[in-house]
């Protein structure tokens, strides 16, 4: 039996863990001092399904504890935001944790760089997540609070790294949906591509109506990510999503997701605002370091309120 320590207990560190305890692996977590009492008796996860009743899942792990024990895991995941990984506590993980395989679900394009300044690059592994997961009920889409996650019909995540095909393993053991990616910067260029529209739907007060109106100046900012990021691949930025096909998929999301779409970014996006701030800080500081345009991401940042939002 595999062990597994998840740092950060939050809605998709619960589904990772789920997904690994699913496939036989002994998962604990790592949580925040105060928290040890959190999933005590277990905690409850919901799929959802459009148009048909949720799934129950429960999990409960093996321990939940605030420092991390010196024991050969195998695998460690850091389901922390971007900022949390530049934190020195990343260290004192590294120091207990020895020779595990470090997993990343973070897609700023520092992170791994970031993380190579503790662990072995070679033991480093980046999981792309597909799914959109969060602290339910936002409505009544659930029987009961827990955590809710929707997996896109046909989406599967990627996972790259020397040591992705243990991952990808046990995973795929818990009923996950994964697959290899071999090209670098494949996640980046993913989350260049979405965040500057994100941060356009914060800018319009979380109402993706009024974003449908002002979608020009989040394409820009869009596609000047993707260039920034591909350069600091060393390749050439991949054809950019027009305006009109982002909009179209505005108007379709939320008659396909089992929740409220709209409510779901606010509530997320939220509580991840510092790291859409450290994003776009970091294309637009990038970009300009390289000459490339960043005017729209400049712009974009320019709209949004300094810090991360209360």
């Amino acid at each position: 039996m595999s062990k597994v320590l998840v740092v950060g207990a939050g809605a998709l560190g619960q589904v990772f863990g789920s997904w690994l305890a699913e496939g036989g692996a002994e998962v604990s977590f790592l949580v925040r001092q105060g928290r040890e009492g959190w999933a005590e008796d277990g905690v409850e996860l919901f799929r959802l399904r459009k148009g048909r009743p949720a799934v129950g899942r429960r999990l409960v792990p093996h321990q939940v504890i605030s420092r991390p024990p010196r024991e050969a895991w195998d695998m460690v995941w850091l389901c922390v935001d971007s900022p949390a990984l530049r934190g020195d506590w990343t260290r004192e993980l590294r120091a207990a944790a020895g020779a595990a395989t470090v997993v990343t679900i973070g897609q700023d394009p520092h992170d791994l760089d970031t993380l190579a300044g503790v662990w072995p690059r070679e033991s480093i592994v980046q999981v792309t997540p597909t799914l959109l997961a969060y602290q339910a009920p936002l409505e009544a889409e659930v029987p009961g609070q827990g955590v809710a996650y929707w997996v896109p019909p046909g989406s599967a995540m990627g996972a790259a790294g020397a040591r992705a095909p243990q991952v990808i393993d046990a995973l795929r053991r818990g009923g996950a949906r994964v697959r290899r990616v071999r090209k670098a910067g494949s996640g980046e260029v993913a989350a260049a591509r979405m965040v500057p529209y994100i941060a356009a739907i914060e800018s319009a007060g979380w109402s993706l109506r009024a974003v449908r109106r002002r979608l020009g100046g989040a394409a820009a900012a869009s596609r000047e990510a993707v260039a920034v990021t591909a350069a600091q691949h060393g390749g050439r930025p991949p054809l950019s999503v027009p305006a009109w096909a982002v909009g179209l998929a505005l108007r379709a999301l939320p008659l396909l997701t089992p929740f409220d779409l709209q409510r779901y970014l606010e509530a997320h996006f939220t509580k991840v605002g510092a790291q859409t701030r450290l994003m776009l800080d970091g294309w637009i500081a990038d970009g300009a370091a390289r000459a490339l345009p960043v005017t729209h991401l400049a712009a974009l940042r320019g709209s949004l309120p300094e810090g991360a939002p209360a």
